[in-house]
């Protein structure tokens, strides 16, 4: 049996144009049955402006920069008994003061989220299309900030599916599905399918004994690369503090290219009114525009505080640590972050956040940090 890669980017692009017509085909098909909900349309805009001092974190060339970034948004939520199916859109067009560091550039995405809860089960349905500029997305596909001017063009799909079994037993289905093709040659198109089986087994009224079957294949647009196929199992334990507070803990083994690594996940997230902390640590095997696979070592941190009725202030901070897999070297690439900010409502639904974000990160052999300080004023709608 043979396999064909196309390598070229016409057929990845035309796949990606398919993949946004079915999910918008199933999102009408989904408000047919809508058609007796009540209906929500919101319309928003924000404009940011913001300074960065070291725009691609190098520790030899510094790049500072003004950005202003101006995104008005839309949304369509038709919910009903036990359902709710929400539509939304947006545009963003970013400004640079430094055409040599970032050039001037139109960013727009749209997309469907649905929850449908019946009387033992509750299914999710999810899909889109967005086009950014790669420096907001380099990070999460990469785990580092490598300063490549250009695009990426991302189309989607999710499925989740959870449903108690019995009084002990709950089953859990998931599938997510994307589509990733870049406008530099520096990463690689590809597209990734993530399913997943989860079985889970309540103890008591608090405790669970979770297990997680996953299966990730990576498909690259490359006649140099071949495809990848990574299989885990987790398991571990879910406790309820309270009606407000769970805690995850699992951890077991990937197989991938004929080897065993090990994998674990540590979740806890409270959320109480207007009040909300999450904490996640895991190491995991992950899609990589770079090519192939990545090892990622995690650890990320937020909370939200409501002060009074009209101020919110918050924290973000983060730790990782990832490796390509597909490398012979297999250097590592370490960042650190901080962001904390403060919101303020200065009216009814006019809302003014000031931020600070603290970037760190060193990439490979070098031992030297690439350091920025970016200041951030936005004002939403």
């Amino acid at each position: 049996m043979t396999r064909k890669i196309i390598i070229n980017k016409k057929p990845m692009r035309a796949v990606i144009g398919r993949l946004f017509l079915g999910v918008c085909s199933a999102a009408l098909l989904s408000a047919q049955y809508a058609t007796a909900a009540e209906t929500d349309t919101t319309f928003g805009i924000s404009a940011d402006g913001s300074y960065d001092d070291n725009r691609y974190l190098s520790n030899t060339n510094k790049q500072s920069v003004y950005i202003l970034n101006v995104r008005p948004t839309v949304g369509l939520t038709l919910e009903n008994e036990g359902s709710q199916t929400t539509f939304t859109a947006y545009g963003a067009y970013e400004l640079s003061s430094d055409q040599a560091v970032q050039k001037d550039r139109f960013n727009f995405g749209a997309g469907v989220n649905g929850v449908y809860e019946y009387e033992y089960s509750t299914l999710t349905l999810g899909g889109g299309f967005d086009r950014q500029s790669v420096f907001e997305t380099e990070f999460l596909d990469t785990g580092i900030y490598a300063g490549n001017n250009g695009t990426r063009d991302r189309g989607n799909a999710s499925f989740g599916y959870k449903t108690s079994l019995n009084e002990t037993w709950s089953l859990r289905l998931s599938d997510n599905f994307q589509i990733l093709d870049y406008s530099t040659t520096n990463y690689n198109n590809y597209w990734s399918n993530i399913a997943g089986v989860g079985l889970d087994v309540a103890l008591n009224e608090r405790t669970s004994l979770v297990q997680n079957f996953s299966y990730l294949h990576y498909e690259p647009d490359n006649i140099f690369m071949r495809p990848l196929n990574t299989y885990s199992y987790l398991a571990g334990l879910s406790y309820e503090f309270d009606e407000n507070t769970l805690l995850t803990v699992t951890g077991g083994a990937t197989y991938f290219s004929g080897d065993y690594r090990w994998s674990a996940i540590v979740e806890l997230n409270h959320e109480l009114e207007n009040n909300q902390i999450s904490l996640r640590g895991a190491r995991e095997l992950l899609p990589s525009g770079l090519g192939g696979v990545r090892q990622s070592d995690s650890v990320e941190f937020n909370t939200t505080y409501n002060f009074s009725e009209s101020v919110n202030y918050g924290l973000s901070a983060s730790w990782r640590r990832s490796k390509d897999l597909n490398n012979i070297a297999q250097l590592k690439n370490e960042f650190i972050g901080l962001s904390p900010w403060v919101s303020f409502e200065v009216m009814r639904d006019l809302n003014i956040r000031l931020r600070y974000h603290l970037r760190r990160q060193r990439i490979g052999l070098g031992n030297d940090w690439g350091i920025s300080n970016l200041f951030s004023i936005s004002i939403a709608y």
